[in-house]
């Protein structure tokens, strides 16, 4: 429980210092997207019950999985977009990439969206991130590196 906390923590306190540096953070079109990646053994370490271990299927046993994080503000509004569809494609640079729609997940009183993705090696993986919001069929599309410490 600690370690989510402490792991949700980080991403929450990452995303207002990216907002000051431009860290773990795309603007695409009208939409700040900021992102985190984490290994999900922090996940895992909840109890049984505890209803993180349920999301997006259960946490993956492997020492290789992590989740992806991601969320969304409207770029003028500041205000949270709740309501998108947000896929990911990861891949290890110059190999085969896998691609997971990222599911919306409450934490607290906000909307994210997340996936777990296998990593095994040290990278670096590029990560394409496509949102398309409500009521607009036009997809934005941007990626960053990443790479498992």
């Amino acid at each position: 429980m600690k370690m989510l906390i402490l792991g949700l923590g980080l991403l929450a306190s990452t995303a207002v210092a990216a907002e000051s540096n431009g860290g773990q953070h795309l603007l695409l079109g009208n939409v700040d997207v900021y992102y985190g990646v984490m290994p999900a053994a922090l996940v895992s370490a909840h109890p049984e019950s505890h209803s993180e271990n349920a999301m997006h299927g259960g946490t993956p046993p492997s020492k290789y999985s992590y989740h992806l994080l991601v969320a969304l503000f409207d770029h003028t509004t500041k205000q949270r977009i709740t309501n998108a569809r947000v896929t990911a494609s990861v891949e290890e640079v110059g190999l085969a990439s896998t691609q997971k729609k990222l599911e919306p997940m409450q934490i607290g009183r906000t909307t994210s969206y997340g996936a777990y993705f296998y990593m095994r090696s040290a990278g670096p993986y590029r990560v394409t991130l496509q949102v398309t919001q409500a009521g607009n069929h036009q997809p934005l599309t941007g990626q960053f590196e990443y790479r498992p410490q």
